[in-house]
Formats: structure tokens, sequence, C-alpha cells
């Protein structure tokens, strides 16, 4: 299995996207190991079996932002492995709503981006509709 993936990252050399795709690759690698090493030194989470009514309330507020912690931290690693997906399926730097490619200047602040800013405009705007 480690012989494939090898292999797949060899070929990044080869992508169609205009630049060098081994440095999109490099810049998400390190970012997940980053994320991966935050992840770690949070260790488990576990829901207390004390019953609710019993606990405290800063201990609930505690407990649900190391949860939302968390959960961010996760969101963010599957968007870098799907980024890098994009990178091995040719499909990075392209919006995967309009098909339009990606400013190079967006994915400099955000190498893990798969929208591009009118797209991601449109889908903050819907967000804030539902949340609404």
């Amino acid at each position: 299995m480690e012989g494939l993936f090898l292999q797949t990252v060899e070929g990044l050399g080869d992508s169609t996207f205009p630049g060098y795709a081994g440095e999109w690759w490099e810049l998400l690698q390190a970012e997940k190991e980053d994320i991966s090493h935050e992840l770690i030194a949070a260790g488990p989470l576990f829901h207390d079996s004390v019953p609710v009514n019993e606990s405290e309330p800063e201990d609930d507020a505690a407990e649900d932002l190391q949860w939302r912690q968390r959960n961010r931290l996760e969101l963010r690693l599957r968007d870098l492995n799907d980024a890098q997906d994009r990178l091995i399926d040719g499909g990075y730097g392209v919006c995967i709503d309009c098909g339009k490619r990606i400013s190079d200047r967006r994915l400099r602040v955000d190498p893990a981006a798969s929208l591009c800013i009118a797209c991601q405009q449109n889908a903050d705007g819907e967000l804030l509709r539902r949340a609404l």
C-alpha cells in the first residue's frame, strides 16, 4: 500500500495544475501534521458519567468548548484530505460548484479551498440565511 501512495505522490509532478503540485502537497501535508499533533495532544474526550443536573455550569461550558475545538480541527483535517484528493485527481484549484479556476491568491491563503470567491460568498450567505 505504501508503494502505491508513493507512486501517486511522485506523479504529482505531472499534474495539470499550474505551478508545482508538490509544493501544494507539502503545504497541505504540513497543516495536516500540525492538526494531528493538536488532536493527539488534546487526548480523547469523554462525556462525564455525572448526570447533567449535577454537573457544574463551568464544567459544561469547558467541555462544550473542547468538543467544538475538536470538531473544528477534525473538519479542517477532512478539508485538507479532500484537497489532497483533488490534487491527485487533477481537480485541485478548480471550484467544485462552478468549475472555474480558484485564484492562486485564494489558495495561498487557504490551500484547502474548494470554492472560488463568488461561490464561497454564496455558500456563506446561504448559511447565514439558514441561521436566521
